[in-house]
């Protein structure tokens, strides 16, 4: 933070640092604070003053703690910040926010990322880019004029490398935190830290829990095109190579869905049950949730009874339960990756002045629900 000329410094910009240096580390020490700033310990003191006359702050010894006194201030190291709400005080921090989708999986990750939002009493800007990388360079642009402190970015394609979002990423003067995608081959560009779900570990688990229900051929079925899809087949080959079988290309299926076309899908579906039915496949690990209720229903329609003849997981977890046969699912922790992210996020910003902390880049575990689908 050390911004010298801070004499020159608006009242309300010292104010709403002191706020920040407060929700970040849970005290200011004043004279610790007119030094970073370059200002006097007298400005600082008569900020802090004027906060405590707001109710925003509790003067201390040598400095302030928020609100509460002591109580506010283990509030403040316990992560269970005042939320900012629209209309309040302007937050210590303002960190925009792009994602893919707002209609499916991404609603969770956005629940997450706005929770830890409101614990920091930091605000979180949205944006949708509907899987256009066109409009989610429009918005880090838009972003970037309006001088937003962090950024939360999910690419609307699966790898950074090569691309123009990439490049628009490695111009910003903020902390940013891609989620829900691999950052393994975009390291030399920018200071990118990441947040995502393990999807390679969720296969495994999927295979493995299949498998110690007896199941000897199982095959994975997902949607062409997914940015998961890659992550999904390196999980399902490395589960069944570590229990000693070959590995099998032939039993990982993709599935183009014909746009506005439900017969079209429903007979892609019934085509790769076919092959299951010859193939001897007794189990399948299908992404999305809607492909795999669409696998379910075209069980039942056969006489094929789900699990006894045929077991199927879903992978995603969104609707999976609410099939006429609950699914057991592969739940991500999109949650919990939304809430990580922003916190990495507010953690960058709070440190990035003279800061040698390492960039991370995190995984975290999906989980399995075990429903109907999978147990007698």
């Amino acid at each position: 933070m050390n911004v010298k000329g801070g004499t020159c410094m608006l009242s309300e910009d010292r104010q709403q640092l002191i706020l920040k240096e407060l929700a970040l580390h849970g005290s200011v020490n004043a004279a610790e604070f007119a030094a970073k700033l370059g200002t006097s310990g007298m400005t600082v003191r008569r900020d802090l003053a004027m906060l405590a006359e707001q109710g925003l702050l509790e003067r201390v010894h040598g400095g302030a703690v928020p609100t509460g006194g002591r109580a506010a201030n283990n509030n403040a190291a316990t992560g269970h910040s005042p939320s900012w709400r629209p209309g309040g005080r302007r937050p210590f921090a303002t960190i925009g926010m792009i994602v893919p989708s707002a209609s499916y999986y991404f609603p969770g990750v956005i629940r997450g990322a706005e929770a830890a939002a409101q614990e920091a009493g930091v605000r979180l800007v949205l944006g949708v880019s509907n899987y256009s990388g066109a409009e989610e360079r429009r918005q880090l642009r838009r972003l970037y004029e309006h001088g937003v402190d962090g950024i939360l970015i999910t690419p609307s394609e699966q790898s950074l490398a090569g691309t123009e979002t990439l490049d628009v990423l490695a111009e910003a003067k903020v902390p940013v935190v891609v989620v829900e995608r691999s950052i393994d081959d975009a390291l030399d560009h920018g200071r990118l830290e990441a947040v995502r779900s393990d999807h390679v570990r969720g296969a495994e688990i999927a295979v493995k829990h299949l498998m110690g229900l007896g199941h000897r051929k199982i095959a994975m079925c997902l949607r062409e095109n997914s940015p998961t899809a890659p992550q999904l087949i390196d999980g399902f080959h490395l589960a069944t190579q570590r229990a000693g079988r070959p590995h099998d290309d032939s039993m990982v299926r993709t599935m183009a869905r014909p746009q506005n076309d439900p017969h079209a899908h429903r007979v892609m579906v019934d085509g790769i049950l076919d092959w299951c039915t010859d193939s001897g496949v007794t189990a399948a690990i299908v992404h999305t949730d809607e492909d795999a209720l669409q696998f379910a229903s075209a069980c039942q329609e056969r006489q094929l009874r789900v699990p006894e003849d045929f077991a199927i997981i879903a992978y995603d977890d969104e609707i999976a339960a609410l099939g006429a046969v609950p699914l057991t699912a592969v739940a991500p922790p999109k949650y919990d990756v939304g809430h990580q992210a922003l916190v990495m996020c507010l953690n960058r910003i709070g440190a990035r002045q003279g800061s040698t902390t390492a960039l991370q880049r995190v995984n975290l575990s999906p989980a399995l629900m075990v429903r109907d689908s999978t147990q007698v």
